[in-house]
């Protein structure tokens, strides 16, 4: 697990310093972008500025201090999650890439060689591999990479797309399909779970910045969600989950009850979490620290 863990937005850069045994968060602090700084994007370059960018990060720097493997979670929009079934798979590392970039090429919007690639299985049965696979654009990457260069020398521990940690909080006894909507710094994520195996993914920038037009999205999507598991997957929905860090939380949250027919609940955030937290760093890790807390829990460190 790393010990420090930076998130990068197109509103705001999050940096918490994270403990195992006790597991925790032990420091914590967040600093605002400037509009335009940041738009995400899984083929264009993201960063208009990398100098106030490393400006921003450097604000953290005082609070979580120097040094500790670190980890990096990014947008979304910018990594392309990609669930694969194959028969086989090869046995050489080099060959399962290449058989993979060949698999998402019209997928990826750039050439299929400067993917940069992460994967794991996520099922195995006679004859059948599952594969979930993350696909990010090099040269955007080494943009996020480059802007930490000076806080952080080594390579990262990890590197995904924000949503991803969150399915970690989501309990894997659950017969039926689980929908999470994600909605966060002008971006809104659905997935759809089951057990432990991600089925669906959806993300995408909302159009609209009004806090009331982007409620209207958020539904909008999420209806979308739920029919499009059904209809093309076999996966019916029946317990829904929010992780909404926006100021729309409540309101959000009761519409999504309305449109989707069902309660839907928050994520589970372990309280002892943010025990070492100040008052100011817990006032923080309300809304900005389920992604921290999923890294730690998926690590094991609340077991």
């Amino acid at each position: 697990m790393p010990t420090v863990v930076y998130e990068i937005e197109s509103e705001f850069v999050v940096g918490a310093r994270l403990s195992g045994s006790p597991a925790g968060v032990r420091r914590m602090a967040m600093a605002g972008l400037i509009p335009g700084l940041l738009q995400p994007s899984s083929t264009q370059s993201n960063i208009s500025d990398s100098g106030e960018l490393g400006r921003s990060l450097g604000k953290l720097r005082g609070t979580l201090g120097n040094g500790g493997r670190w980890g990096l979670l990014i947008p979304d929009a910018v990594a392309r999650v990609n669930v694969l079934r194959f028969d086989t798979l090869p046995e050489k590392t080099a060959e399962v890439e290449a058989l993979l970039r060949w698999r998402i090429r019209e997928s990826l919007g750039f050439p299929p060689e400067e993917a940069r690639l992460t994967y794991q299985v996520t099922q195995r049965e006679a004859g059948s591999i599952e594969l979930l696979v993350v696909a990010v654009k090099d040269g955007v990457l080494a943009q996020y990479e480059a802007a930490l260069e000076p806080f952080q020398r080594d390579s990262a521990l990890l590197i995904l797309p924000v949503t991803l940690p969150l399915l970690a909080l989501l309990p894997d006894s659950e017969p039926a399909g689980q929908l999470l909507t994600h909605v966060y710094s002008g971006c809104v994520t659905h997935t759809v779970v089951e057990g432990n195996r991600l089925r669906f993914w959806r993300s995408r920038p909302l159009a609209q910045r009004e806090p009331g037009a982007q409620v209207e999205e958020v539904l909008s999507e999420a209806a979308r969600a739920v029919a499009s598991a059904r209809d093309r997957l076999g996966i019916q929905v029946g317990r829904a989950w929010h992780c909404i860090r926006t100021d729309a939380s409540e309101a959000l949250s009761q519409r999504l009850s309305s449109v989707l027919g069902m309660p839907v609940e928050s994520l589970p955030l372990a309280a002892q979490l943010e025990a070492p937290l100040s008052a100011e760093e817990k006032r923080l890790f309300r809304p900005f620290g389920a992604p921290l807390a999923a890294i730690i829990t998926n690590n094991g460190a609340t077991a």
